[in-house]
């Protein structure tokens, strides 16, 4: 299940496996979803067993696969109208702002808000 800076205590450390379509979440107004924090690493694979697997070097990161992009899902107003995908959206990320937008519930606390700055942060990828 996704998580997000402000809501990663509810879910346990693990390996999880699942397909990249399960990722999307099902809100019913396709947007951004399926990020998971504190990952150390995380891997993509075809049923041949090629992929690409991404390891966090140093300090741990967010990914999220899913068969979308943001924009793709922009486009559309309802879930049912997502066209069928062959493609894998791989985001591989250091902050990422907590739930809220104050579109459908308050915006985040002011902890969980992640302003622009120049950062950095390293990790290795890996073919499969």
């Amino acid at each position: 299940m996704e998580n997000y800076v402000d809501r990663k205590r509810g879910f346990d450390v693990g390996i999880y496996s699942s397909t990249v379509k399960e990722q999307l979440t099902p809100y019913e107004k396709p947007m951004e979803c399926g990020n998971h924090e504190d990952v150390r690493w995380a891997k993509v694979t075809a049923s041949s067993g090629k992929g690409l697997m991404v390891e966090s070097v140093g300090t741990l990161m967010q990914v999220s696969m899913l068969p979308y992009s943001d924009e793709d899902m922009d486009k559309v107003e309802y879930r049912i109208d997502l066209p069928q995908s062959s493609s894998t959206v791989f985001c591989i990320s250091h902050l990422t702002l907590g739930v809220g937008t104050a579109g459908c519930g308050p915006r985040p606390l002011p902890q969980y808000v992640v302003y622009a700055a120049p950062t950095s942060f390293s990790y290795r990828l890996r073919l499969l």
